[in-house]
């Protein structure tokens, strides 16, 4: 007979407790439903304990997440919202605004935002992170660089703000500081495909074919899927002239869904059977 632990048996009777009745979830118990994306489940548990206490900002953000993850984004930035109105420091919850006032294509409402949070709370590597973003979607590269450094500065550790760092650098052709920003991103974090894509990427425009190919092949091994980094590897083989490699890859491409490489593989170059080969 299949034993099952009792802790095991407790913890599952307290998720059904809660399923059943949502009102009597805990924050705890919503950040869980939350963690394996239940996002409707999540969504009831934090309607039923704003219920009861709606002065808890946490209930609001978490019940923004579970609309953003129901594809809801007026609900999720309604939810957000209320938790900056009942913790104005709250910057979880300022970040998810903006995310979706950047993602419906208001990044300049979101800009005045974070601007106006950034004066309330000056030293917040987050807030600048995300400043640099919209400004990035904005085209302003100088004003997204200058808050992506700042968040860098204000904290070194912050991973994602040192890599967008190097992608507005990479943009600008600061090419030696942007290959050293992502080399101390893969020492933290080294299963981050487009990390390795974005390196390869500045290898590219230092003229270090060997290298950017190294990388490419890279982003590919972590992520046999990303169709980023194939067709990059592949359009590389075709600038270099190894069009035989080139069409693997664009043939992989096409296998993960690339219209473009698709079209790309109509060109006779690749049809005539006489492709080069290094």
């Amino acid at each position: 007979m299949k034993r099952i632990s009792f802790f095991a048996v407790v913890v599952m009777a307290v998720l059904t407790s809660c399923s059943k009745n949502p009102a009597n979830a805990t924050i705890e118990d919503i950040q869980k439903v939350c963690d394996k994306e239940d996002w409707g489940t999540a969504k009831k548990m934090c309607e039923g304990y704003i219920m009861k206490d709606k002065s808890n900002p946490v209930a609001f953000k978490l019940l923004g997440d579970a609309y953003l993850g129901l594809k809801d984004s007026a609900f999720a930035q309604y939810s957000y919202d209320q938790a900056v109105s009942l913790d104005s420091s709250y910057v979880d919850a300022m970040i998810g605004a903006a995310d979706i006032l950047m993602n419906s294509g208001n990044a300049p409402v979101a800009i005045k935002r974070l601007q106006s949070q950034i004066e309330a709370i000056p030293d917040n590597a987050k807030l600048h992170n995300a400043l640099g973003c919209a400004f990035r979607m904005t085209d302003n590269d100088n004003e997204a660089q200058a808050n992506f450094e700042r968040a860098v500065l204000l904290d070194p550790n912050y991973t994602l703000a040192r890599k967008n760092l190097a992608i507005i650098q990479i943009r600008n052709r600061d090419l030696e500081d942007a290959v050293l920003n992502l080399e101390t991103v893969i020492e933290e974090t080294p299963d981050q495909a487009d990390v390795y894509n974005y390196l390869a990427l500045a290898y590219v425009y230092q003229h270090k074919p060997n290298e950017a190919e190294k990388w490419f092949l890279k982003a590919i091994s972590v992520d046999d899927k990303y169709l980023t980094a194939v067709e990059n590897l592949a359009f590389h083989y075709e600038l270099g002239g190894d069009l035989v490699k080139a069409k693997k890859y664009y043939e992989k491409a096409v296998a993960l869904g690339s219209e473009s490489a698709k079209e790309v593989l109509k060109n006779s170059k690749f049809s005539n059977g006489k492709q080069n080969k290094k």
